[in-house]
C-alpha cells in the first residue's frame, strides 16, 4: 500500500512540474511567433466551369492511342555526298522544307550574331566608305538570306509576321551597300535600327516590295559565297580537325553546317546566277549533303564522321571553282 502511494506521488508531482515548467514555457514562446496562414485546398470537383479542363481521368479524355516517336536517329550509314540527286531535293528531302535544313534556334542565333558585327560597322560614316560598306554588303545580304528562309519556313520560328518586309528591306540595303556613299550608310543606319527592334521584340515598319519576288532579285551569289567561305575555312574546318576541338565547339559546329545546308539551297534557286544549271546544282547539293552530314556526326558524337564531311565540302568547293575557271 505504501508502495502504491509512492508512486502516486511521484506521478503527481511529474504532472506538476510539466504544468507548471514546461506548458508556461512553450506558451511563451508561441506568442512570439505569428500564426501562419495557409490557403483552402482548392476544391475542383464542385467548379462546374472547370469541368472542361480539370479532369478526373485525364487519359480516357485522349482521342486515340498515345504517340510515341519511334524514328531512329541516323544510324552512322554514309550519305551519299559524291553522287546527291540533281534539283532542290537530296535525301528524300523536299525542296523548300527549310526546317529540315536548318533550325529555327540556328536561324534566330544568325541573325543576333549578324546584328553584333553590324552594330562594329555602322557607326562612322569615314570607316563605313572607306572600305566597312563592304563587310555591310555581306552582313545584310546574309539577314536577308536568314529573313527569306523564315518567310518560307515550314514551322514556328520566330519574326514570321516581319519577315516579308525584314527580308526585301535587308536585301535593298545589301544592294545598295556595293559602294560606300553618304546615301549606302544612311540607309545601313535605318536598318541598323530596325534590326535593334526586332532583337529586342519591336515590329518596326518594314513593307515588302511590290515587285514580283525572286530570290535572284534579293540578293547575289558573291555575299553568300564569302559567308560560306567564312563557314567552311574560319569555323568549320579549324573545329572538326580533331576529337578535341570537335567536342569544345559542338554547338557552334552543328550551327555553321545547318547554315551551309540553308545557303546551299538558295544558291540551287532557279533565279540565282547559274542556279538551274545542272553542273552547279550538282555542285551546290553536294554542299549540302556535307552539310547535313555533319549535323548527323554532331547528334552521334562522332568527330571523325564530321571531318569527313568537311572534306567533301572542301572538295565540293575546289571542283566547282576548278570546272567553272576553265
Amino acid at each position: 500500500m505504501n508502495s502504491s502511494n509512492s508512486t502516486i506521488k511521484k506521478s503527481t508531482i511529474k504532472w506538476l512540474l510539466v504544468f507548471t515548467l514546461v506548458l508556461p514555457s512553450v506558451w511563451l514562446y508561441a506568442q512570439g511567433k505569428e500564426p501562419v496562414k495557409r490557403a483552402k485546398f482548392p476544391d475542383f470537383k464542385s467548379r462546374l466551369d472547370l469541368k472542361s479542363i480539370f479532369f478526373d481521368n485525364p487519359q480516357a479524355r485522349l482521342d486515340g492511342p498515345r504517340q510515341i516517336n519511334t524514328a531512329p536517329m541516323n544510324n552512322g550509314a554514309p550519305t551519299n555526298i559524291a553522287n546527291p540527286t540533281n534539283g532542290g531535293s537530296e535525301g528524300g528531302i523536299p525542296a523548300g522544307e527549310w526546317a529540315a535544313l536548318i533550325s529555327s534556334t540556328t536561324i534566330e542565333d544568325e541573325i543576333k550574331a549578324t546584328k553584333l558585327e553590324i552594330d562594329k560597322i555602322v557607326g562612322i560614316p569615314g570607316k563605313f566608305k572607306g572600305g566597312d560598306y563592304q563587310f555591310a554588303r555581306l552582313y545584310f545580304s546574309n539577314l536577308a538570306a536568314m529573313f527569306g528562309v523564315i518567310a518560307e519556313y515550314d514551322g514556328d520560328v520566330r519574326w514570321k509576321k516581319q519577315a516579308l518586309g525584314a527580308r526585301d528591306a535587308f536585301g535593298k540595303a545589301a544592294a545598295n551597300c556595293k559602294v560606300g556613299t553618304d546615301a549606302s550608310y544612311n540607309e545601313s543606319k535605318l536598318r541598323k535600327v530596325d534590326l535593334e527592334d526586332l532583337v529586342s521584340g519591336a515590329s518596326p515598319e518594314l513593307k515588302p516590295n511590290p515587285d514580283d519576288f525572286t530570290w535572284g532579285k534579293l540578293m547575289d551569289r558573291a555575299p553568300i559565297m564569302q559567308r560560306l567561305d567564312i563557314a567552311l575555312e574560319e569555323r568549320l574546318k579549324p573545329w572538326t580537325s580533331d576529337a578535341s576541338e570537335f567536342e569544345g565547339n559542338i554547338e557552334t559546329v552543328l550551327h555553321e553546317a545547318e547554315i551551309v545546308a540553308a545557303l546551299s539551297e538558295i544558291l540551287m534557286k532557279p533565279e540565282m546566277e547559274d542556279g538551274e544549271d545542272e553542273d552547279y546544282m550538282a555542285f551546290s547539293n553536294r554542299m549540302k549533303a556535307a552539310g547535313r552530314e555533319i549535323v548527323d556526326a554532331v547528334k552521334l558524337n562522332d568527330a571523325d564522321r564530321a571531318s569527313k564531311a568537311v572534306g567533301e565540302i572542301t572538295k565540293a568547293c575546289n571542283e566547282c571553282h576548278e570546272f567553272y575557271r576553265s
